[in-house]
């Protein structure tokens, strides 16, 4: 099954129950839910951390097929799509937003999605601590170095400018250094220029910055 065969039906499931309560009649839960996926799948693009979504979804619906406030669905829409780029590993430049909308614009019993990159806050999923304080990663995908932009920033003129990237996918956090001048090692092992595989609790050392990589 297609990896957006398989959201397309995940949201389908999740619609079929609360559907009903705030769309009309008119509006499928499958043709909602295959709209979304759809457009997700679109939205996917090549960041230089590696792949990258959209994270702001709006679904537009005639007023006449809004039946009653959106606020909870638009929740559960948007922690499964949240659910779906940590899955696929996907780079999110700020927290998922689903917002359902009315216009007149859109003709009864139809539904159109638009999609966008939207800045925002990076919501942390790990942490590493270690003596020189804790440093927050986000973003699905991060970028780890001693340059400003990136991700997540530890100074030290031992760290390169871009050292390594680190990465959450399928429930799996991964890491692979980026050509550092004094290596990335997890748990006392080199990393190379392919992925390896941390586990909550691993020590990960930036030249000579050791950290513990906690989980949230």
């Amino acid at each position: 099954m297609s990896v957006v065969r398989g959201l397309e039906q995940r949201l389908e499931q999740l619609l079929e129950g609360v559907a009903g309560r705030v769309f009309s009649g008119r509006l499928h839960p499958s043709e909602i839910a295959g709209k979304l996926a759809r457009e997700a799948d679109f939205a996917r693009f090549e960041h230089k951390t590696g792949p990258a979504t959209a994270n702001a979804y709006t679904i537009m619906v005639h007023p006449r097929d809004l039946s009653v406030d959106p606020n909870d669905l638009e929740r559960t829409l948007a922690d499964e799509m949240t659910r779906y780029t940590t899955e696929e590993g996907l780079r999110l430049e700020g927290p998922v937003v689903v917002s359902i909308k009315t216009s007149q614009e859109v003709s009864p019993g139809n539904v159109i999605c638009h999609v966008e990159v939207t800045p925002g806050p990076a919501v942390v999923w790990a942490r590493l601590v270690g003596d020189g304080g804790t440093l927050d990663v986000g973003r699905n995908r991060a970028l780890i170095g001693r340059a400003p932009e990136n991700d997540v920033v530890i100074t030290g003129e031992d760290v390169s400018r871009r050292h390594a990237l680190i990465w959450r996918q399928g429930g799996i956090v991964s890491m692979r250094d980026l050509g550092s001048s004094n290596g990335t090692f997890i748990d006392g092992d080199r990393v190379g220029d392919g992925s390896a595989e941390l586990q909550s609790g691993s020590v990960v050392r930036f030249a000579d910055h050791k950290y513990r990589l906690v989980e949230t």
